[in-house]
């Protein structure tokens, strides 16, 4: 291991004198490549083609990963199916996970992070690593699509793969930045279930915590929040996430997938329908079945439903529609709402439709030139929200309805 982190770091200085040689010189025509720079775009990093069946992926060897458009979306542009989909994948049990860890491993390591580098100054590189690789023979990578940034890191890396992939599994380790984890080689599945009759309180490796409720059960991978925070649900249990915002959140519960950064929220996965409820924070919730759809797209496009406090969402399997909805019992989230006066005399009706929002986090929707001459004297202390809601509405001669999360205030004046 010392003796490959040791050539691998021969091979960045010795890189780094031939990235001037081409830049003083100017010898692209000398080693067959173009002389015209071509900047790496984020809009070419996010342009991965999906082109494999999820089958085949069981199957799949470091190398092939290394190979994989979708795979290296995942890794170098956390693109929203691209990361759906294979943090779920990785969190599941597969025969070739280890496999899949090693490229993942590789590429974070040789990540393409200058924007600046053009392809031929790539390609160069990836030519001299390919030479001074033991034992592996002088090959041209990607010759029909063009050396895009992550197609060149999986150049790089392919060849690492290549030379010491025997090395590799006889140790299972690697250290190319750093130290790369060998526990990966063989891990296995932790598994969390509620067995009781009162919810359990369960602390994933990232210091989130899990409120499982009874005849639920949860599973994670035993490396949880080292690249990865994926989490499969079957029941219902009350998340509480910490932030990482470098490693989004995901929870998969039957037909959908819901991704956070940090927040707190309940997932209900019971037959025919997955409810998501935020507490606090932000949260979006997408269609299982269309982030498999979407993962064979050559521009992916997936519509998630995106929650914010107070705010739930309903998934009916038959119907594969989303119904977005408040929650049964609507909570003050501010943490201003302990300050905020609900004692109104005389007070603009705006303004008492302002406090309500910003203790409750809600939007509620009305016409302002209608009621801009109301006002309201009344106690709304100790009410809950609707009850709130109720009494407003009936001093303005109206109603309310709820609508996509939003409260939409029907009244035309200020009443009697």
């Amino acid at each position: 291991m010392v003796f490959l982190t040791y050539k691998v770091a021969k091979f960045s200085n010795e890189i780094a004198l031939d990235r001037d040689i081409i830049a003083n010189k100017k010898i692209y025509p000398a080693l067959g490549m173009p002389s015209k720079n071509r900047p790496i775009s984020s809009r070419q990093l996010t342009s991965a083609r999906y082109s494999h069946s999820m089958q085949a992926y069981h199957t799949y060897k470091a190398e092939d990963f290394l190979n994989d458009d979708s795979f290296i979306a995942w890794v170098y542009t956390r693109d929203p199916a691209a990361v759906a989909f294979w943090s779920g994948w990785m969190a599941e049990a597969h025969p070739n996970r280890s496999e899949a860890i090693l490229a993942k491993d590789i590429l974070e390591a040789l990540s393409p992070s200058d924007a600046g580098l053009t392809d031929a100054t790539l390609e160069y590189e990836a030519g001299q690593i390919l030479r001074r690789v033991r034992q592996v023979p002088k090959r041209k990578f990607f010759p029909a699509f063009g050396l895009t940034g992550y197609r060149i890191a999986a150049s790089v890396a392919l060849l690492l793969v290549v030379g010491c992939l025997g090395w590799l599994i006889t140790h299972q380790a690697l250290s190319l930045r750093s130290s790369l984890s060998a526990a990966h080689a063989h891990e296995g599945m932790v598994e969390q279930t509620n067995r009781t009759s009162k919810p359990v309180l369960v602390r994933l490796p990232d210091g989130s915590t899990v409120r499982l409720q009874p005849n639920s059960r949860i599973q994670h991978v035993a490396s949880f929040g080292q690249g990865v925070r994926v989490v499969m649900l079957t029941g219902e249990a009350f998340f509480n996430v910490v932030p990482n915002p470098k490693v989004p959140f995901l929870v998969y519960a039957r037909d959908v997938v819901t991704r956070v950064v940090g927040t707190s929220f309940t997932v209900k996965a019971f037959d025919p329908q997955v409810t998501v409820a935020v507490r606090t924070g932000r949260v979006t919730v997408y269609s299982r079945k269309e982030l498999e759809q979407q993962r064979n797209a050559e521009k992916p496009v997936v519509s998630g439903v995106v929650l914010t406090p107070n705010q739930q969402v309903v998934f009916n399997a038959k119907e594969e529609v989303f119904r977005k909805e408040l929650v049964e019992e609507p909570v003050r989230v501010s943490p201003q709402a302990a300050t905020v006066s609900f004692e109104f005399e005389d007070v603009p009706i705006a303004e008492v439709f302002r406090r309500i929002e910003e203790a409750y986090a809600i939007d509620i929707v009305y016409n302002e030139s209608l009621l801009q001459k109301c006002t309201l004297t009344a106690s709304l202390t100790g009410l809950t929200l609707y009850e709130q809601l109720r009494m407003v509405s009936k001093s303005l001669g109206g109603s309310y309805e709820v609508t996509d999360g939003k409260i939409l205030i029907l009244a035309t004046g200020c009443g009697e």
